[in-house]
């Protein structure tokens, strides 16, 4: 299986992001902080070659157990999103809770004036933790769901009927990585998942009107004729001989 889309973290070593595009892969997910104090020392400068490379680029937060809004103001300082960027939350560390989780969510929704588009990330502790049952919060996010598997991810549709993004391996050979990495597929067409992992577009404001003209004043104008001589002329349509 081909990938659409890889995340990379410091553990990877090495990676050259002009062979990865041209590969195929469209997009890569970067670790970009961990707690209230933890940045990636990858994250920044992969970020810059990632998009110079032509790669879409999106990044994720891994998630600790308290202090959620302390962790979650970390992100978005170290990441600096664009007005309607996607954020992901990393759901995985095994102390963490499903209110912990929905903090997060609520907290990044809270930023009315950036728009973000929240997705989360999680596997089995996720699934267990909602054991079933729908959660009307969550599932106004999307999913991106971790079953390394061949087939299709088997995940229990309470709360989101369909997966948006699916890591199917830890261990794909890319070129481009050093070693191997996490690889996933997106559910959905190619211009889906461009739209998907970049900020919507923002529409130009239209240009301001033109300004009215400056009035002017009275206008005199001397012609002198032959004698004998008369003319016609217009002024504000109105016809006058002189």
């Amino acid at each position: 299986m081909k990938p659409d889309v890889i995340d990379l973290s410091h553990h990877n070593a090495s990676v050259a992001f002009g062979e990865v595009r041209a590969a195929g892969v469209a997009g890569v997910i970067l670790k970009a902080t961990e707690a209230t104090t933890y940045i990636d020392p990858t994250f920044k400068q992969r970020r810059i070659d990632a998009m110079k490379a032509g790669l879409k680029v999106a990044s994720y937060h891994f998630l600790k157990r308290g202090n959620v809004a302390q962790q979650m103001l970390h992100y978005l300082d170290v990441v600096s999103p664009a007005k309607g960027e996607r954020v992901i939350i990393d759901y995985e560390d095994p102390p963490c809770t499903l209110d912990d989780l929905r903090a997060a969510v609520k907290f990044l929704w809270a930023q009315a004036d950036l728009n973000l588009q929240v997705t989360v990330y999680g596997g089995s502790k996720l699934e267990q933790d909602l054991d079933g049952k729908r959660d009307e919060l969550l599932a106004k996010t999307s999913l991106w769901t971790a079953q390394y598997a061949t087939t299709k991810p088997n995940w229990s549709t309470a709360t989101w009927p369909v997966w948006t993004l699916w890591q199917y391996t830890d261990k794909a050979v890319v070129p481009g990585v050093a070693g191997r990495c996490d690889a996933n597929t997106f559910n959905g067409s190619a211009e889906a998942l461009l739209r998907w992992m970049s900020p919507p577009l923002v529409e130009a404001p239209p240009p301001p009107p033109p300004p009215k003209p400056e009035p002017v004043g009275d206008v005199v104008i001397a012609v002198t004729l032959p004698p004998g001589v008369t003319v016609d002329f217009f002024v504000n349509g109105e016809q006058y001989r002189g």
